[in-house]
């Protein structure tokens, strides 16, 4: 008890604690979340959360600094915690105000573990098709792999380590590069060369790639590279790829088959998932979808299982959520379903913290309520 006085009455603590200082927070998030919105229209959503929503400082309007958005929301939640384990009073009349102030604290921990842990994926497949990994919506990667069968050992480098002029060590081919150039947004050129030799090594006869503006949804990128392949006892190699080569790059080293690709980054799955059939229904006399579903089968080592996946009814297995995402047709008439896969630690937080500040309020009403009473009859 004596402990938990002399934090209270510390200097420090008074200040985190000042009222001014959580009002300035909550002005502060109204502010991003409003400019935030004004900036989405025209840099996107990605953009728009990179930037104010992140760690950094924001400058608004391009000269006045904000804090972004999980940095006030790290100062609210050492606010809610000194509150909670220093100032509430422990007796059985404030215990409604401890659950309540566990609850707020539970969504912000929630929140944060949403923010580092959550990936979103998607998968695409067509009638008959079998998918193990998802890919990511705007993340890139340099692959390299080799078949065993039926499965690939894959080595990859994510996107911010392609920086030029690094050299990274493909460690389980005994490779190296060093990157000249990397565009996260670009385009490719299949032009005349003399002589008809490609300037670089690439699989889809690209000659050249050219920077772009990065488009206002970064799913629209497309991203391209250069760089100096480095093979123990061959001539050094000048690569060229594109993110939208459909064929990967062909290598070979010490007897082995390797293949090198620039693409979205996969995520493995624990379990394997089938189309079995995709079903649209459209609104009467329009090419517009009133509702589409997709019947899948989930396998997992020898057991295997059907599940409809809709829009509202997603299949939640071991961790995953698979929404019902949306759907393309080929020009051949076979249609492909894609869904939007979801992984979050955190994710009944919410749902867990909200109960219990409606619960912590309520015992809190009622023990007011029934003080209340007590005074009226001793009256």
């Amino acid at each position: 008890m004596k402990f938990r006085m002399r934090v209270a009455r510390n200097r420090i603590n008074k200040l985190i604690l000042h009222p001014g200082i959580t009002l300035t927070c909550l002005l502060i998030l109204f502010a991003l979340v409003l400019f935030g919105t004004l900036y989405q229209t025209e840099n996107g959503l990605y953009e728009a959360q990179k930037k104010f929503f992140g760690y950094g400082i924001v400058l608004v309007g391009g000269w006045f600094p904000l804090p972004a958005a999980s940095l006030v929301l790290w100062v609210l939640s050492v606010q809610l915690t000194i509150t909670l384990f220093f100032i509430l009073p422990l007796h059985l009349k404030k215990i409604g105000l401890w659950i309540s102030h566990s609850g707020v604290l539970a969504l912000l921990i929630g929140g944060f573990i949403t923010q580092m842990m959550s990936v979103e994926s998607q998968l695409t497949l067509g009638e008959g098709e079998t998918g193990n990994y998802t890919t990511s919506y705007h993340d890139w990667e340099l692959a390299f792999w080799e078949r065993n069968g039926d499965t690939n050992t894959v080595f990859a480098l994510s996107d911010g380590m392609l920086v030029p002029g690094q050299r990274l060590e493909v460690i389980p081919y005994d490779l190296a590069l060093t990157v000249q150039a990397y565009f996260p947004n670009s385009a490719a050129f299949n032009e005349k060369v003399t002589g008809g030799k490609l300037p670089y090594v690439n699989p889809s006869g690209i000659a050249s790639i050219e920077q772009k503006k990065p488009e206002k949804e970064v799913t629209q990128n497309v991203p391209g590279m250069v760089f100096t392949l480095h093979e123990k006892g061959k001539p050094n190699k000048e690569v060229l790829l594109y993110g939208m080569e459909m064929q990967p790059l062909i290598l070979r080293n010490k007897g082995k088959t390797i293949f090198c690709q620039l693409r979205l980054k996969h995520y493995p799955l624990n379990i394997a998932i089938k189309l079995i059939d995709f079903k649209r229904d459209l609104h009467p006399g329009t090419d517009m979808a009133a509702n589409y579903e997709s019947t899948v089968e989930v396998l997992e080592g020898q057991s295997s299982r059907p599940v409809r996946i809709y829009m509202n009814n997603p299949l939640r297995y071991e961790g995953y959520t698979f929404f019902q995402a949306s759907f393309s047709q080929e020009r051949s008439g076979a249609e492909r379903s894609t869904f939007a896969v979801v992984t979050n630690p955190g994710r009944l937080l919410p749902y867990i913290s909200s109960l219990t500040v409606f619960g912590g309020l309520l015992i809190h009403f009622l023990v007011i309520f029934v003080g209340f009473i007590r005074k009226e009859r001793l009256v």
